[in-house]
This record gives structure tokens, C-alpha cells and sequence, in this order.
């Protein structure tokens, strides 16, 4: 479950993470469902998202010193991949390094994201390229995870931990209503704005709502009537396809 987060012209003034090495904690996992997406020319995929958000705790350079914003709350960083283990999925690849080893045969059994909340990791943070029209860019994104010195550690955080499942929260609305599926659509209330579009867009949740028609594909721009058209700058992260520490 990088943000790239694509700044289209807003508040320049908005405090930015500076690009740099940081330590932070994995605090947010969302699962943002299956959409189609079209990488330039290419033919629109069907593909499965999650997002992993971390909270900034300690800089790495010595030259790069903030990591609280002014009203004292952590900077966090994210990051949207495919959810995939193939080995050339950059989810994958992210773990790996993030662990400090490689995945084994055991891992794809039964891989749950969710034990990775509250893991320390040490976090590459570059900045996002203007839009081809010029306009955006300067926003954090996370360009790598690495193993922490002395080994990742399970540890509290500012923020509270979440989890967005997005099964359990479609239950909601297909019949199978309960206690789990009500918490869930707690998580969902205290979402960004963003990540509950993408939720509402996706294939899943429009089933869940719909089960007697087929999802659809949302428009995103004049490129196309039903797809998300995604940059290249954008894309970075996306294209590829618990074990806990």
C-alpha cells in the first residue's frame, strides 16, 4: 500500500520537506482500489494501488535540520505504488532495500502490509518536476527506502496508525455491514480528500455500490472521457506491477 503529490498552482507558501535523507516511520497504509491508467501512447492497464505515508522524525544531513512543521506537527512523505510483488515492482524493490534483504519464496504466501506499521526506515526525499505546461512541481516524493543505521525498530508516532482496507470497507455497502466494516469506514472518514477520490473511482468500491452494473472508469482531464492519463514525472513509481521486519 510516491505520493507523488502534483501541485497544479496552489499555495507556494504551503511548508515543503526539502530534499535530503531522513529517518521516519511508516504510519499510513491505504489501499486505493483498481483503476485504469494510461501511461502516454500506451494502452490503458488495469491496475491495483496503495499508498505508504511516513512520518519524518530526524534529519540525516547534518545541513537539513526541520522536520516539524511550524505548528510542531512531523513533515510526512508518501509514496502510491502497484501492489505487487513482482520482482521488478518497485513495491517490492522498496521493501527490500527497506529490510535490508531480499524477499524469500515464503513471503509471497501471505504478505500483510499491515505488520509494516510502525517500522522506522531511513527515506530519500527528492522533489517532483514542473508539469509539461511549467506549472507544479518542487513537491516532496520519496525517491528510495533504505535500512535505517543499526536495523529498523517497531516504534510509536505522532500520528495515529491506520490502516485502510478497502475489502472490508466495500462490505459496507454490498450487505455485510458489522463492527469491522463501520470502524473501517471510520478510517475512511479521516482519509486526505484525494485518497478518497481515488477509493470512490475505484473498480471495488463502484461494485460494491453497484453490483448490478459494470464499474467505470473516471475522467480525469479532456485526454480522454474515461481514464486517468498519467506524466511521465507523475507516473515515476507507478508503472511496476509482510513479510514484517
Amino acid at each position: 500500500m510516491s505520493l507523488t503529490i502534483t501541485d497544479k498552482g496552489g499555495n507556494d507558501d504551503f511548508p515543503k520537506l526539502e530534499k535530503g535523507t531522513y529517518e521516519g516511520t511508516l504510519y499510513s497504509i491505504v489501499d486505493l482500489g483498481t483503476k485504469e491508467y494510461k501511461f502516454g501512447n500506451d494502452e490503458p492497464k488495469k491496475q491495483h494501488k496503495v499508498s505508504l505515508a511516513f512520518e519524518v522524525t530526524r534529519a540525516v544531513d547534518p545541513d537539513n535540520n526541520q522536520v516539524d512543521m511550524e505548528d510542531g506537527r512531523p513533515f510526512a512523505v508518501s509514496k502510491k505504488y502497484t501492489l505487487s510483488l513482482h520482482e521488478k515492482a518497485a513495491l517490492r524493490q522498496d521493501i527490500e532495500s527497506w529490510r535490508g534483504k531480499s524477499l524469500n519464496a515464503y513471503s509471497f504466501l501471505g504478505f500483510d502490509l499491515v505488520g509494516l506499521l510502525g517500522h522506522t526506515a531511513k527515506i530519500e526525499v527528492d522533489h517532483t518536476n514542473p508539469m509539461p505546461d511549467g506549472t507544479g512541481g518542487g513537491n516532496p516524493k520519496i525517491k528510495a527506502l533504505r535500512e535505517p543505521a543499526g536495523g529498523t525498530e517497531k516504534v510509536a508516532t505522532k500520528n495515529e496508525q491506520r490502516a485502510f482496507d478497502l475489502e472490508v470497507y466495500c462490505a459496507e455497502f454490498n450487505g455485510g455491514s458489522n463492527d469491522k466494516t463501520k470502524a473501517m469506514c471510520d478510517v475512511f472518514d479521516g482519509l486526505p480528500a484525494w485518497q478518497q477520490k481515488e477509493i470512490e473511482e475505484s473498480f471495488e468500491l463502484l461494485a460494491a455500490k453497484e453490483s448490478d452494473s459494470e464499474p467505470r472508469t473516471v475522467s480525469t482531464g479532456a485526454a480522454s472521457d474515461n481514464l486517468e492519463t498519467i506524466s511521465e514525472e507523475a507516473s515515476e513509481g507507478l508503472k511496476d506491477e509482510d513479510i514484517p521486519f
